[in-house]
C-alpha cells in the first residue's frame, strides 16, 4: 500500500510516495509555476500524480494529500488565500482535482502536516501532545492534541506567528502590528539587520545590505560576528515570548522547531530559554521538551503519511 503526498510552496513543490511502513519509496520536487496560473498548475499536479500511479501500477492507493501554505478549509477542500500564489483565492482544490484525476484529495495547510510528519516519523506518536513552530520566511505552526491534528472551528488553528507578542509594535506582512512573524520571520532578521547599519564593517560576508539572508547571518555568526549573534539573541527572546504564550495556553508535552532558519538554533535556543525561565507559571515551562527538526522534507513527509492515516 503506498500513499502520495504533494507539499506546494511559493517556488518549489516536493511530492514524495511512501509505503505503510512509512518508507520513502520516491521524492523529488517541481516548479510552482505562478505565473501559468492556478488551472494549469492543478492541470500539471494531476499529470505527476497519474504518472506516479503508473509507476507504482500494482500497489493499492491509500490516498493523496496535497498540503500548502495559507488559508486551508480542510472540511471542503478550499484554498481561501495563499500569500505567495497570487490570484489564489476561494479555489476548491479538492473538487478541480477530483474532475480531472478521479481522486479527492485531502487539502491540508503545510505547517499541520509539517506538525504531522514530526508526530509520526520523528516522535514516532509517543508523545501525544505537541506543538510545532515552522521557522522560515513567515512562522507558521501546527498543534497535535491527544494525538489528533487540531485545527480548529474553520480549519485556522495554529497561526502562531500571528499572536501579537509586542503591543504596537513591528508591522507584520499580514498587516497587524507586534506579531512573533514581524519579531521572528526571515523578513524580520534582516530588517534586524538593517537597522545596524554598520553590520558590513564587522563582518566580510556582509558586503551590500540588499542582499543579506537569513542563512547570512547565520554564517556569520558561526564566525563570532558579534552583530549577528546579538541579533540571534533578540530572535531567541521573541520565540521565547511566543513559545512561552502557548506553554501556558496548551501545556503541550512538547515544542518541536522546523524550517530552515531553526538551523541556527545554537545561537537562539540560549536566548529562548533564558526567556521562558521568566514566566512565574512554572509547570507548563519546567515540564516541557524543546526540541529541533532539520529534516527539510518532514512537511511533504507527513502530508503522505496523512493520506494513509489522517
Amino acid at each position: 500500500m503506498i500513499s502520495i503526498g504533494f507539499d506546494i510552496g511559493g517556488t518549489n513543490t516536493k511530492i514524495a510516495v511512501v509505503n505503510d511502513k512509512y518508507k520513502i519509496l520516491k521524492k523529488f520536487s517541481i516548479q510552482t509555476p505562478v505565473s501559468n496560473g492556478y488551472k494549469n498548475f492543478i492541470k500539471e499536479l494531476s499529470f505527476e500524480f497519474e504518472s506516479l500511479k503508473k509507476e507504482f501500477d500494482g500497489e493499492k492507493l491509500a490516498g493523496l494529500t496535497i498540503a500548502i501554505a495559507g488559508d486551508v478549509d480542510s472540511d471542503n477542500g478550499i484554498l481561501r488565500y495563499a500569500p505567495n500564489l497570487r490570484g489564489w483565492r476561494n479555489k476548491n482544490i479538492r473538487d478541480d482535482f477530483r474532475e480531472i484525476s478521479k481522486i479527492s484529495p485531502k487539502i491540508e495547510n503545510d505547517a499541520n502536516m509539517a506538525a504531522w510528519g514530526v508526530y509520526s516519523l520523528e516522535i514516532k506518536k509517543k508523545v501525544k501532545n505537541l506543538v510545532i513552530f515552522t521557522l522560515g520566511t513567515g512562522i507558521g505552526g501546527g498543534i497535535i492534541i491527544d494525538g489528533r491534528l487540531y485545527r480548529g472551528f474553520t480549519s485556522t488553528a495554529a497561526e502562531l506567528g500571528h499572536m501579537v507578542i509586542v503591543q504596537g509594535g513591528e508591522r507584520c506582512n499580514c498587516g497587524n502590528y507586534g506579531c512573533l512573524e514581524a519579531y521572528c520571520g526571515g523578513y524580520a532578521l534582516i530588517r534586524e539587520a538593517k537597522k545596524r547599519v554598520d553590520i558590513k564593517r564587522h563582518y566580510s560576508r556582509f558586503k551590500m545590505l540588499d542582499k543579506l539572508t537569513p542563512k547570512i547571518i547565520f554564517e556569520a555568526a558561526k564566525h563570532n560576528d558579534k552583530i549577528s549573534i546579538e541579533i540571534w539573541k533578540k530572535y531567541g527572546y521573541h520565540l521565547g515570548t511566543g513559545i512561552g504564550n502557548i506553554l501556558v495556553s496548551l501545556n503541550p508535552q512538547m515544542v518541536v522547531l522546523c524550517g530552515g532558519v531553526s538551523r541556527a538554533y545554537k545561537f537562539f535556543i540560549p536566548a529562548l530559554k533564558d526567556r521562558l525561565s521568566e514566566y512565574q507559571i512554572k509547570t507548563p515551562v519546567n515540564s516541557v521538551k524543546i526540541k529541533v527538526s532539520l529534516n527539510s522534507s518532514i512537511g511533504v513527509m507527513g502530508s503522505a503519511i496523512f493520506a494513509m492515516e489522517g
